[in-house]
Formats: structure tokens, C-alpha cells, sequence
């Protein structure tokens, strides 16, 4: 308890505004000074713009500091560590699934960092070191989520057990068994153990967990109130959920508190910004590109970069005390806008509405580049009988609470899991397939 209560009391994030941003900019400093002597990559981008790191007066002149594109990371992916091959403690890499994968190299003071960020967003969503967790996410492969977990309950003194993503009745088991008081996992997993524990006849309110900790995708629509995956889920196993985001190649998280307003930027550790297209700052509320500068960071540190997810800030104090930049849930990805007739729409808006609707079994949404240019969008729903009562129900939650009317097709489960997996060549499978010739702006 002694040491928790020590990593809370140091946290920036319960400081006032100017507090926050005047240690922000001392760490800003320490930081452009170190890329502009380690960072092949940044040494050469700031040569070449003729700015030093002591041109950097304040937080308002990180703006004139370039971004940083995912396409650049990709293209000088080794350009950008900071440190030999003898510093290197781990090496996570990014999925690869919008393009080449990029690899972060971690020293072990970045580990540590890694786990801080951890403790600090368990904090957030209330756990302590009493607290057991079943930890359901991968764990190998390079991916950073299971890692970083692992590491910050174990720095917060709590218990965990490394459950993995496989086998229900396993995960149903290990549950009763170890008698867990939270879970961190992917939502749509927790449905699939939800769902798991019901088929058994297990009343899921009489198991020990209390709360869950999710990563990877948004429960939660624009106005906080929960997303339809979301809703499913209190309804299929009624925890105190957390939402949570990640971004691995700035190793970073930010986790929502009690009160589930946004999530918390842990901020000695990271800069928040949400610029619009034209890279001009967003104002609270209004949606744009999250963009990211770490902080206290040795591997491979990172300047302005372009996550490429849509979401707003909130600079206000939060009701739990913290006053720290909070996020918005995820609205999408900025390469996945779409355009239906003057309304902008991204795909997980389209998602929550489907995960609204009973019969569905799976489902896949096409995006097409129509005959006057504009996008057309066409969502393919399996289900195992083709009732025109849920093509019916599809249209009018789509139009509800995406505020578009796409062609609707009603089709078999095992249709859509060939277009999901694009007929087996595809791991990961795919809920967004975009055929557009034209993106849109």
C-alpha cells in the first residue's frame, strides 16, 4: 500500500494546468535535446528546418515542431532509436494490418516507464494492490498491450495471472478457480466469456470479478454513454467497465476514472495534441487526429506523431481530481472517413449501431467509390435466418445513430467470414474492407 500510495502522490496528472504544462516543457526541453544528439532521423529533420531545441521557448512553439507520419516510421523505421544494440532490453512491433509493420526498441528504463504508465492508469480505474487480475490478452508475438499490463499490476503490487486469448471454458475455469477481482481484456472476448458463462448457467454476478479494464476497442460513443458492443456487454455480464486506449509505438496508455468522462493522459510521460487536417490545434470537443509527443523516453523517442485516430480533448479539471488532458473515445480512423451525402461517418459508428440489433452474427462493411465520386457504403450482415424485420431494424439503428442509410444485404455467416478474413488470407480479420479508388478529404 505504502508504495502505491507513493507512485500516486507523485503522479503530475492531479497538479493544476500551468503545473502540468510548465514540468511538460522542462521534460519537452530534456527531450528535443536528446533526439537532436541520438536520433538519426530527428538530427537531420531539425537540421534541415534550421531549428534548435533552445528555439523551443515554450509549450505553444511545439506546433512549429514538425509531425511525425506513420509513413516516415515505416520508410526510417531504425533511423529513429536513440541507442546501440547493447541499450535494447525488448522489441515490440506494430500489427502491420495498414501497412509495414514499424519495430520500437525499449531499453530498460523505457520498461519502466512502460510499467508507470501502466500503474498510473490502473490508479485511474481504482484498483489496488488487493486486487487480483485475469489478464486476457496476447502477451507474444512483439505486441507491446499484454507486456505493459503484465509489467504495471505487478509495479502496483497487485496479483496477476496470464490467462491468455484462448479457449472459453479454459478462461470460465481459471475464473472460478483464482477468483480474480478484475479482467483486462479485448470487449469483444468479454462478450465471448460472457456469453460462455451464461450458456453454463453461471449467474455472472456470482463470480469474484468486479470490474473490467478494456483495450483495443471503444465502448463508448461520442457523447461517453456506452457504444453498442458496450451496452451488449453490461447487459451479457454487468461489471464496472473502464475503457481504455493504448498506442504502442509511443508506449503510452490512457485509461478513463470513476467517472468515465474521457481517459487521462498520464502527463509526464506524454504531450497530447488534436490537430484538424491542415495540422492547425483543435478546440476542446471539436474532433481531429490524435497526435502524441513522448516524454522520459530513451529507445526510440517520437515528435508529433500522427496516430491517425480521430478523437477530441477535455483540458478541464476532472470531478476526480486529476487535471490532466483527457481524450474522447475513439470515433475512428482518419483513413477510414467516410462521405454519405455531405455527412462525414467513420466505420465504428456504423459498428455500434449493428451491435444494437438482435440476430446478428457477424457482419462486414464495404466501402465503394460511387459513379459521382462520393463514397458508397454497403454492409453485409450474416445471420442464420433472412428475416426483413432485421434488415428493417439494421436501417432504421444505422440512420438513428450513425446518421447514414446504407445498402443493407443479408447474407451467411460463413459469406461474411471470407470477406472478414478475405477468404483466409487475413489473421486478423476485418469488420472494414475499403475498395475506394478515391479517399476521401
Amino acid at each position: 500500500m505504502d508504495k502505491m500510495m507513493a507512485i500516486s502522490n507523485k503522479a503530475l496528472e492531479f497538479n493544476s494546468k500551468e503545473t502540468i504544462e510548465k514540468e511538460q516543457f522542462c521534460l519537452l526541453q530534456e527531450e528535443l535535446d536528446y533526439i537532436s544528439k541520438r536520433s538519426p532521423f530527428y538530427r537531420n529533420v531539425l537540421r534541415k528546418i534550421k531549428i534548435k531545441p533552445a528555439d523551443i521557448k515554450s509549450m505553444h512553439d511545439l506546433s512549429s515542431l514538425p509531425l511525425t507520419k506513420k509513413e516516415q516510421l515505416q520508410k526510417h523505421n531504425w533511423g529513429f532509436s536513440c541507442v546501440d544494440k547493447k541499450a535494447i532490453a525488448d522489441i515490440v512491433s506494430t500489427t502491420g494490418t495498414t501497412g509495414a509493420p514499424v519495430f520500437i526498441v525499449l531499453t530498460k528504463k523505457d520498461l519502466g516507464r512502460l510499467a508507470r504508465n501502466e500503474v498510473y492508469s490502473f490508479l485511474c480505474a481504482g484498483a489496488t494492490d488487493n486486487d487480483t487480475f485475469h489478464l486476457a490478452v496476447t502477451i507474444d508475438n512483439l505486441f507491446l498491450a499484454g507486456i505493459a499490463y503484465y509489467m504495471g499490476i505487478i509495479e502496483l503490487g497487485a496479483s496477476v495471472y496470464r490467462a491468455g486469448m484462448h479457449n472459453i471454458k479454459r478462461q470460465i475455469l481459471l475464473l472460478k478457480q483464482l477468483k480474480p477481482t478484475g479482467i483486462m481484456t479485448v470487449p469483444s472476448f468479454l462478450l465471448q466469456i460472457g456469453k460462455g458463462i451464461r450458456e453454463k448457467k453461471i449467474n455472472p454476478m456470482s463470480l469474484s470479478v468486479k470490474k473490467a479494464l478494456l483495450v483495443g476497442e471503444s465502448i463508448r460513443d461520442q457523447d461517453f454513454s456506452l457504444s453498442g458492443i458496450g451496452e451488449l456487454l453490461y447487459k451479457t455480464w454487468p461489471l464496472d467497465l473502464y475503457s481504455t486506449f493504448g498506442n504502442s509505438e509511443t508506449a503510452i496508455s490512457y485509461c478513463e476514472c470513476q467517472y468515465k468522462q474521457g481517459a487521462h493522459e498520464h502527463s509526464d510521460l506524454i504531450i497530447t495534441e488534436i490537430i484538424d487536417e491542415n495540422g492547425k490545434a483543435m478546440p476542446d470537443g471539436e474532433s481531429g487526429e490524435l497526435v502524441l509527443t513522448t516524454l522520459q523516453t530513451q529507445g526510440m523517442p517520437l515528435l508529433r506523431y500522427c496516430t491517425g485516430d480521430i478523437t477530441f480533448k477535455i483540458t478541464e479539471r476532472c470531478a476526480c481530481g486529476r487535471g490532466s488532458v483527457r481524450i474522447g473515445p475513439i470515433l475512428g480512423r482518419k483513413s477510414q472517413m467516410l462521405k454519405y451525402k455531405g455527412t462525414k461517418v467513420y466505420p465504428k459508428a456504423i459498428e455500434s449501431a449493428i451491435a444494437r440489433v438482435k440476430g446478428v452474427g457477424n457482419y462486414a462493411i464495404e466501402a465503394f467509390t460511387g459513379d459521382d465520386f462520393s463514397d458508397k457504403i454497403v454492409v453485409k450482415v450474416g445471420c442464420k435466418k433472412k428475416r426483413d424485420s432485421l434488415r428493417q431494424a439494421l436501417c432504421t439503428d444505422i440512420e438513428a445513430h450513425a446518421r447514414v442509410t446504407p445498402i443493407v444485404k443479408l447474407v451467411s455467416m460463413h459469406e461474411v467470414d471470407v470477406l472478414q478474413s478475405d477468404n483466409g488470407k487475413n489473421r486478423k480479420l476485418k469488420t472494414f474492407i475499403d475498395h475506394r479508388t478515391i479517399k476521401t478529404k
